[in-house]
């Protein structure tokens, strides 16, 4: 009789572990189910995701502006007011409004940086920027990447020399620290270069 009552508390027991146990791992399973969906609900778009609209946005403000996208630099430097030149290695589209000095930036020279009309194309927001008025100018110095706001803005620099104005559709990954940020595709009016020398 005492062997019969153990068994019977050992069986109890023996359920009451398998119970915990089933419940145990249907909550971890409702709990993973629940943060599954969680997730898929995020609206946060992929890195790739954000390219590609961005790809989209350059697409229609090349077409409502009439511009033309050149493949290849022209070899007498010359740009019509709408040819932008789409530098590859930089992703950076820009049209060479006066192609300044023959001199050409040297690495480790100090490079002054102002511009105007900067708009964000890839917003609702038609606020314009400038700091062409501004006491300080953006100072980069040149090869030194960490000392760019900007990567985008040295990419027409093998082309250019002193005294260069260029206007420029910058994706956010070479544009400013907060454009990157933000994924915000930037277009500038007018990019001044003034070398230090």
């Amino acid at each position: 009789m005492i062997n019969f009552a153990i068994d019977l508390v050992g069986n109890m027991y023996k359920k009451t572990i398998i119970i915990e146990m089933k419940k145990f791992i249907i909550a971890s399973l409702i709990g993973f189910v629940a943060i599954g969906m969680l997730s898929s609900c995020n609206k946060s778009k992929t890195y790739a995701q954000r390219l590609s609209d961005e790809k989209k946005i350059i697409e229609r403000f090349v077409e409502s502006n009439n511009l033309k996208i050149l493949k290849e630099y022209p070899q007498d430097s010359v740009f019509k007011s709408n040819e932008f030149y789409f530098d590859t290695s930089s992703g950076v589209y820009y049209n060479v409004i006066d192609a300044g000095s023959s001199r050409r930036i040297k690495t480790g020279e100090e490079l002054y940086i102002r511009f105007k009309g900067l708009t964000y194309i890839s917003e609702e927001d038609t606020t314009t920027y400038s700091n062409i008025n501004s006491l300080q100018p953006e100072v980069l110095v040149y090869g030194n990447s960490s000392t760019y706001s900007s990567t985008g803005w040295v990419a027409p620099l093998k082309n250019v020399g002193d005294r260069a104005k260029v206007k420029m559709i910058v994706p956010f990954n070479a544009g400013l620290a907060s454009d990157n940020t933000s994924y915000r595709t930037a277009y500038y009016e007018e990019i001044d270069y003034r070398f230090e020398n």
